[in-house]
């Protein structure tokens, strides 16, 4: 079932009276819009969000399923109630070494998606589309690893991140000029993940997420 708040959605309210599961398969988008009765153009705006929040997954030439995706996915949600310092810490700690593990073993079509999260960083206009693409993207990072251990972690950050704390401190802070540096910065993360230069990818991840604690904690970073 497709976990959202967002009722008004058609293509939501279809897949949840569906009775699809995860691993399901959707049906194909021409199809799919027929069903529902709204323009392809508006199916794919629902689904690239849908994507970018871990509810459906797209194997290029094969479909689009439900779910977070082929590799387990399990999530840690008592992390929710974790203070934002403590998250920064922990992202501090974990994500350039995780950057330099994806920049070892990602696939090609893992280097595809954390692409498609760098652009979408660039071309997004509203401050709710960057936190989705954003998420999306160290999600993507993660997920490059293959490992199903670094996947859970990097799902329980999401869940932390995701809390109320986080949420408010960021946005406060976080204005359209921080979101085109960060976007930047995202850039120079995948550059390294894609040339396979794991010491790069690590050192642009921590650069990167300084520059995120420095604007949400001031002097304290």
């Amino acid at each position: 079932m497709v976990q959202s708040s967002e009722s008004t959605d058609p293509v939501r309210r279809f897949l949840d009276s569906a009775g699809l599961r995860d691993g399901d398969r959707i049906p194909a988008e021409r199809e799919l819009a027929d069903r529902i009765g709204i323009s392809r153009r508006r199916l794919r705006r629902s689904l690239a969000r849908m994507e970018a929040e871990g509810l459906i997954w797209r194997a290029v030439g094969k479909g689009t399923w439900l779910g977070a995706g082929p590799l387990p996915n399990p999530s840690i949600a008592t992390w929710r109630g974790v203070g934002p310092s403590q998250i920064m810490q922990a992202r501090l700690v974990l994500e350039p070494a995780i950057a330099a593990d994806a920049a070892l073993h990602a696939s090609a079509l893992d280097l595809a998606r954390i692409e498609k999260c760098v652009h979408k960083n660039l071309a997004v206009q509203s401050d709710p589309e960057w936190e989705l693409w954003d998420a999306a993207f160290h999600r993507a990072i993660a997920e490059a690893t293959g490992n199903p251990i670094v996947i859970a972690v990097m799902n329980g950050l999401g869940e932390a991140r995701a809390g109320i704390e986080w949420g408010n401190l960021r946005r406060a802070v976080v204005d359209a000029d921080a979101r085109r540096r960060y976007a930047v910065e995202h850039r120079t993360i995948f550059d390294a993940v894609a040339s396979r230069d794991g010491a790069g990818a690590a050192d642009a991840m921590r650069e990167h997420l300084r520059s995120v604690q420095a604007a949400l904690f001031g002097a304290r970073a």
